[in-house]
């Protein structure tokens, strides 16, 4: 990578380390962000409305699922993987989607969303600094986890096992892979970019991200098993008189 240096400040691509620490409330302390403007909106107004639309958009899913008519009524487990995969695939489809289509304009952008991903940023800078990195994992995230999320919550709801666990193991370890790689090169990094304090680094950082760690390794082993039960029914299916398999439905 080329270096310019002038004026004791380092450029580096679109972020910039200088020795005259610019007024904003990321770290490192040292990191300069073009075009840096303050979010308009309270940190209250901002986590608020966020909490306020998530539960709004679980009730629904909820409530739809349960009210749906069917054959068979939908389990409230798989009601619960239903909402998970409607919340992720509604974030991922539209706040992250806002980052990527904003990943050069979000420092100076004052739009809603962009200051929720401001407030966010006191967690982790990079999402302002314009990382490469989290841009290719966000890349990743809207245009193959978001589809196979909703995928998992099309095949619940029309009781198709086999689209479900397909796209539910697929998407849960996609979501396993970077949140590894997101939380790894963080931690690796020889400064961080989290604000020291608790609310940021385990209210943010932490508790914001671990959920996409724990509830996908669950729904990975769950997929597996059902495909493992699923393939040994098969197995153990008989062929009746006119050669077609009998197999058992779970």
């Amino acid at each position: 990578m080329d270096f310019l240096i002038q004026n004791n400040v380092v450029h580096t691509g679109s972020s910039i380390q200088s020795s005259q620490p610019q007024q904003h409330p990321y770290y490192p302390p040292s990191l300069v962000l073009d075009g840096y403007n303050a979010p308009k909106r309270s940190t209250f107004a901002l986590v608020s409305t966020m909490g306020g639309a998530i539960g709004v958009l679980l009730s629904v899913t909820y409530l739809a699922y349960s009210w749906k008519r069917t054959a068979k009524t939908i389990s409230l487990a798989d009601r619960l993987v239903a909402m998970w995969f409607v919340m992720c695939g509604a974030m991922h489809s539209l706040f992250e989607l806002y980052y990527l289509t904003h990943y050069s304009t979000l420092c100076n952008s004052q739009e809603f969303a962009a200051d929720m991903w401001k407030e966010y940023a006191k967690s982790d800078s990079r999402y302002l600094s314009q990382m490469p990195l989290v841009f290719a994992l966000e890349s990743i995230t809207v245009f193959v986890t978001a589809p196979l999320c909703w995928a998992a919550a099309y095949g619940v709801w029309k009781s198709r096992p086999e689209i479900r666990h397909l796209s539910q193991l697929a998407a849960s370890l996609l979501h396993i892979y970077s949140v590894v790689l997101y939380f790894g090169t963080e931690l690796l990094s020889p400064e961080s970019n989290c604000r020291p304090e608790p609310l940021y680094y385990y209210g943010y950082f932490i508790a914001m991200n671990i959920p996409w760690l724990l509830v996908p390794s669950y729904l990975a082993y769950n997929s597996v098993g059902e495909m493992i039960w699923h393939m040994q029914i098969a197995m153990t299916c008989s062929l009746d008189s006119s050669g077609t398999a009998n197999f058992v439905n779970k």
